[in-house]
């Protein structure tokens, strides 16, 4: 029979990413609620001679994801969930405005979103006596804090709190369940953010110089990652938060580069990144 996985917010960015990626060894249901993208990002994984299916809709609502098991339960064996929907908005908490944009609904889509597609995976899992795996999308945010993200980082943090839940809940039935925590990744909104930034160049070089490895990360880098925590070959681990954040998250401010070492790498030893 053949094996399906769930991706939410598979219609850019991280999602786009791993879908793609998923798609060489599953058939793929694409949930999101763009749609224009969603359409195409189906087309693309069809062109590329693999299966997938599209569901529009919104993860903050459960609906959503009945519908994305229904779905997936009638295209084959659905083994594999990855709840990878969500956005950020920043605000200060002194001047927090009254906008459900930056409270209510970024809350739906990043924790609530994640919380519905774990039950709706784990009843299916279960109902089918299925060892399937979760992968959820956390976030650097989750464990490290950044001036006006107050709302996304306590998110991302539940995120990781009910991965765990997750893994300890339904591990003595063979349901894995591992989160995956990004840094920088370059995705059409950080691409936007460079655009609209006063000195974009200023703007992603300040992201460039935070990660130890000195660049922005790709959804492909990403979406590796969760292909591995989704297969059998990470068939003992469970219940972690995994950082693919170039070190990010491992270093103590930004340390000086070695001046020999950043010559012979042709790097620029007061920054570590390569010469212009």
């Amino acid at each position: 029979m053949t094996e399906v996985a769930v991706v939410t917010g598979a219609a850019s960015g991280i999602g786009r990413g791993i879908a793609h990626r998923l798609a060489q060894d599953y058939t793929v249901i694409l949930v999101d609620l763009n749609p224009t993208n969603l359409p195409l990002v189906e087309k693309e994984i069809k062109d590329a001679g693999h299966q997938a299916y599209s569901l529009l809709g919104d993860v903050g609502k459960r609906t959503t994801h009945i519908n994305a098991r229904e779905l997936a339960e009638s295209k084959g064996n659905l083994i594999s969930w990855v709840n990878c929907a969500g956005w950020t908005r920043g605000a200060p908490m002194h001047d927090f405005p009254n906008d459900p944009a930056v409270l209510e609904e970024l809350i739906n889509a990043n924790q609530i979103g994640s919380f519905w597609g774990c039950a709706e995976a784990v009843a299916s899992f279960t109902t089918r006596k299925v060892p399937g795996a979760i992968v959820n999308i956390s976030s650097v945010h989750g464990r490290r804090a950044w001036p006006d993200h107050a709302v996304y980082e306590m998110t991302k943090a539940a995120v990781d709190a009910l991965t765990r839940n997750v893994a300890v809940a339904y591990g003595p039935f063979g349901i894995r369940a591992n989160a995956v925590a990004p840094g920088a990744i370059m995705t059409p909104a950080l691409e936007k953010s460079f655009v609209d930034a006063p000195d974009p160049v200023a703007r992603r070089q300040s992201l460039e110089l935070l990660t130890p490895m000195k660049r922005i990360g790709e959804p492909s880098e990403i979406a590796e990652v969760v292909a591995f925590l989704l297969s059998t070959r990470a068939s003992y681990l469970s219940g972690q938060s995994i950082g693919v954040e170039g070190a990010w998250t491992s270093a103590l401010g930004v340390p000086e580069i070695d001046n020999e070492l950043a010559k012979r790498y042709g790097l620029d030893p007061k920054t570590g990144l390569p010469k212009s």
